[in-house]
């Protein structure tokens, strides 16, 4: 056998593994440890990363994903023995978000940055922008969008924008949302509530919401799920005060507070009824110490707290 033929059947064995993994995640019994345990194995070399996105076919479930309105489920033996792009983009089509994001989406996944529970990052997506990822985000990187276009997709999390001077608005893409500018200093949370962007400096232009919004500095926009508009004046500093450890509310829905303390931690805190989610808030928590947050949102508000596996907190 040749070295060719050895890398190839180390490449295929790969794929073989990789396709256990995806089956697994969508299988709907899929854990948190499972997840721990993927990253793992992707972070492994980057072969192993490669094998998980082929198989996860990125590029390809785009084009198959129209061309499948409704696929029926495939298995494990399919993707191996078909080799098929149709029965890889009907696996793919059929992913949903995670049931209490109890582990990653697809999308979180295959974007091509990623925090984990705790962790922040930075970097410069390109010359004249910095991007600082708070805990549990993933976004992915937009340069092909048109011609001059450059930007970030935000699948899920937050993300603080600094840009400065530059020739073609930098956008952020979240939800519908579309965030665009020059020169600026923003904030941007993708959660399950909606889509928040807050102005720190500059100004900032808003697509994507039926008519074009600009806000300046110490404004902010809340687009709810169902496309609600919600804007007010904000304290730039206390709105962006995860970057010094802080999460500060000020009469703030509960509803959008758990959804933000849920960045911090595993597992997920669940209101018990909707009606608890426009609860006012005020209060400030350390996200060093952000298991202190439950108990004191039980004294502040008198609500009570069930522990369920998975890390997964009940409010009534």
């Amino acid at each position: 056998m040749t070295d060719r033929e050895i890398q190839d059947d180390d490449a295929d064995e790969l794929l073989v593994e990789a396709a256990d993994w995806l089956v697994c995640l969508t299988s709907g019994t899929a854990t948190q440890e499972d997840a721990a345990r993927l990253e793992a194995w992707r972070a492994t070399s980057p072969a192993h990363e490669a094998a998980f996105r082929e198989i996860a076919g990125v590029h390809r479930y785009a084009a198959v994903a129209k061309q499948h309105k409704k696929p029926a489920m495939v298995s494990r033996r399919a993707v191996l023995a078909g080799g098929t792009t149709a029965a890889l983009g009907a696996m793919m089509f059929g992913i949903a978000r995670p049931p209490l994001g109890l582990w990653p989406s697809f999308a979180e996944l295959t974007a091509d940055h990623r925090t984990a529970v705790g962790e922040r990052y930075a970097f410069a997506p390109i010359q004249g922008v910095n991007v600082e990822m708070n805990s549990r985000t993933a976004l992915s990187l937009i340069d092909s969008v048109a011609k001059g276009a450059h930007g970030v997709s935000l699948v899920t999390g937050e993300a603080y924008v600094t840009a400065a001077q530059l020739g073609e608005p930098f956008r952020v893409k979240a939800g519908s949302l579309v965030v665009a500018t020059r020169a600026a200093e923003f904030n941007v949370q993708s959660l399950e509530g909606g889509v928040r962007v807050a102005c720190v400096s500059g100004q900032v232009e808003c697509s994507g919401t039926g008519r074009p919004i600009t806000l300046r500095a110490n404004e902010q926009i809340f687009v709810t799920v169902d496309g609600a508009i919600q804007r007010s004046a904000i304290d730039g500093g206390k709105a962006t005060a995860w970057r010094r450890g802080l999460l500060i509310f000020e009469g703030t829905p509960l509803g959008n507070v758990v959804d933000q303390i849920n960045l911090y931690r595993s597992g997920r805190i669940v209101l018990a009824n909707a009606s608890l989610r426009t609860l006012p808030v005020n209060a400030v928590f350390h996200t060093d110490r952000i298991e202190e947050a439950v108990p004191q949102i039980e004294l502040l508000l008198g609500l009570r707290a069930r522990d369920l596996a998975g890390g997964v907190v009940v409010m009534s």
